[in-house]
């Protein structure tokens, strides 16, 4: 490709095209998501009933 062609995929901001992620990569990074909100929720539980003491005392 000459210069020419590389310039149509650049943005004003000087940042080229990123192409849109395949459906695997976008289900496998919900799957990631929904797993450390529930991890997160655990821990909030866990915090909330004491089991888990932030400031031992």
């Amino acid at each position: 490709m000459t210069d020419d062609d590389d310039e149509r995929f650049g943005r004003p901001d000087g940042h080229r095209y990123d192409a849109p992620e395949s459906d695997d990569s976008r289900v496998s990074k919900e799957w990631v998501y929904a797993v450390l909100g529930i991890l997160v929720l655990v821990l909030m539980v866990l915090i909330a009933t004491g089991t888990v003491q932030i400031f031992p005392g």
